[in-house]
């Protein structure tokens, strides 16, 4: 019987289920390792056809100061993440509105390219002083948008209880943000 018991506990450690990911333009789960391959795929067909069809922006507020810390690998956030967060974004179908702090110019890997996205319009600062967090949720609260970020706003769940359902987490790629 215990001969038994231990097969069983190794068929279930064994047969442990890979986590998947939405892809954020068909929907479709598949696993992290096939994910990459299968957005450029969709990516493609997805703007042989943009002509073709209108697309209906839906917008959403993200948290560019948390996708500009996102794996960086050394001490200093990086610029391209918001602007690949941005493309990938857009190229879904989606309107962003990112809003990033007003110390993350001191600190970001290229701030000429965070300058010039904020002068543009694609990035709002928040003013010196004023917490980052409670204008993405000021905004998403004004606009019934969502946010998407991997922070979990715990100072703010008592405050704001609609936040937890409005949260989306992401995950970066090479390709761009992709919704998780």
């Amino acid at each position: 019987m215990l001969r038994h018991d231990s097969h069983l506990k190794r068929l279930k450690k064994e047969s442990v289920v890979p986590k998947r990911i939405h892809c954020p333009y068909c929907d479709r789960l598949f696993s992290k390792d096939t994910i990459d391959d299968h957005i450029r795929r969709c990516r493609e067909r997805n703007s042989r056809t943009r002509n073709q069809r209108r697309q209906v922006s839906r917008q959403v507020i993200v948290d560019g100061t948390n996708v500009a810390h996102y794996l960086s690998a050394t001490a200093h956030p990086r610029a391209r993440n918001i602007l690949l967060a941005r493309q990938s974004l857009l190229s879904t179908g989606y309107s962003p509105v990112i809003v990033v702090s007003a110390a993350l110019k001191h600190r970001i890997d290229n701030p000429e390219l965070l300058m010039d996205m904020i002068s543009a319009g694609y990035v709002i600062e928040a003013r010196p002083g004023q917490n980052d967090d409670l204008v993405i949720i000021r905004i998403a609260q004004r606009t019934g948008a969502d946010i998407i970020t991997n922070d979990r706003f715990l100072d703010w769940l008592n405050r704001f209880p609609w936040l937890g359902g409005r949260l989306k987490r992401y995950r970066m790629t090479p390709s761009g943000l992709i919704l998780e």
